[in-house]
């Protein structure tokens, strides 16, 4: 303020400097020297106007509008505060990008743990075959003790489950492994290696009741797909049930086709839809598990992507039926997606009965819940634990759902 005092008194001098020159001008008009004194004085006063006038500008009123604002906003948030309208606590200024989530109890999925059921208690004259896609079942989701206990609770309910979508690492089983023996089951697995395309891999499992099922030692292979004609090449096994021989009967033996397919959008009369890649599938494994052990049983399992009017040339292998027919597989109940196929003449060890695992309704989950769970619920189908002689054969087109 005081510079800016001192600039309004120099101007002050300058005009009386002017005023001055002026008179001297007028009262001496005929003298050449006092005239061109007066010039000279008149010059040096609009100069010094000139030079001076700017510095007004260079402190603008706009200036004082920020403060003014930012002054009538803190006393408004102030009122607000003092009303009880805004809660200070309420409000964060910002996050350390360390800061870890509120506990939830070790749950992130809010579903509450399950306990297991006892190893005991399964039919000694059936099984139970399932498949179930567990969507992007990676560590992620091993390490949530609450989807990992509904996982091991729904799995040891059945003798042999075929799993789709599992994380390359394989890490994710190990820990279902070590859930399921952890009260008592005696479950084995086999995990394939990595396949699919680049940046688009799974690997596909199979886990067993030890207690109730063998593994063929050597019996497992992925299917060759030199041609590249499917995303993820199926996954093969052997397994024979451990009852041993009664009055005649032999175990069960049977070779699993573990499949996941995407034909979505490919026509279905198209040699790249995959529904007309897995019949050859199917038909070359029959064909050569027949010429290796004189097995007749194949089974295919797995997402298929499509309902059974979807299944192409894999739907028309004379007397090959999906057990499940349509029913809806999604655990939104909106599409079917997973099939259990067989040859309802050579495998007559199908009773007939199959069904579906509703998480939401077995585990008191909500929809949100299920789907944390897996996009897609289990399908499972019952067999004999025993070899059964074409003329007493109890597979048929008609089909009992079942509950688990």
């Amino acid at each position: 303020m005081g510079k800016f005092l001192k600039r309004k008194k120099r101007s002050g001098k300058s005009k009386q400097g002017s005023a001055d020159a002026s008179a001297a001008n007028h009262a001496a008009s005929g003298n050449q020297k006092a005239d061109n004194a007066s010039h000279s004085g008149h010059e040096a006063a609009k100069t010094s106007k000139v030079a001076h006038r700017p510095a007004k500008a260079h402190i603008p009123l706009t200036r004082f509008i920020g403060p003014i604002i930012t002054l009538v906003g803190i006393v408004f948030v102030l009122g607000l505060v003092v009303t009880g309208q805004v809660d200070l606590a309420s409000i964060r200024l910002g996050r350390d990008s360390d800061e870890k989530p509120a506990d939830t109890g070790g749950n992130p999925s809010s579903i509450q743990p399950v306990s297991l059921p006892a190893p005991t208690g399964k039919s000694p004259q059936t099984m139970s075959l399932g498949t179930f896609r567990i969507s992007n079942f990676d560590m992620a989701k091993a390490k949530d003790e609450g989807i990992m206990t509904v996982l091991a609770n729904v799995i040891s309910r059945f003798d042999l489950v075929a799993l789709q979508s599992v994380s390359k690492d394989a890490a994710a089983i190990d820990a279902l492994l070590k859930k399921l023996r952890s009260s008592g089951g005696q479950f084995e697995s086999h995990v394939s290696p990595p396949v699919g395309r680049q940046n688009d891999m799974q690997c596909f499992a199979f886990i067993w009741d030890q207690a109730r099922i063998r593994l063929d030692p050597g019996s497992v292979f992925v299917v060759q797909d030199p041609a590249d004609r499917m995303q993820f090449e199926p996954l093969v096994g052997s397994f024979e049930t451990r009852f041993g021989s009664t009055g005649g009967r032999s175990p069960f033996r049977f070779t699993l086709i573990n499949a996941h397919a995407n034909p979505n959008g490919v026509p279905t009369n198209s040699p790249s839809n995959e529904m007309n890649v897995l019949d050859d599938v199917f038909q070359s494994v029959r064909q050569y598990v027949f010429q290796k052990n004189a097995e007749e049983d194949v089974i295919l399992v797995g997402d298929l992507g499509v309902g059974s009017g979807g299944l192409a040339e894999l739907g028309r292998i004379p007397n090959l039926i999906s057990v499940g027919g349509d029913c809806l597989t999604d655990t939104l109940q909106t599409r079917t997606l997973d099939h259990i196929l067989l040859d309802q003449t050579t495998t007559r060890e199908y009773t007939g009965r199959f069904g579906l695992v509703d998480l939401q309704r077995q585990f008191g989950l909500t929809q949100q819940q299920a789907m944390m769970v897996s996009e897609n619920l289990l399908l499972w189908a019952e067999f004999s634990v025993y070899e059964v002689p074409a003329f007493n054969g109890v597979a048929s087109s008609v089909n009992t759902r079942g509950r688990y």
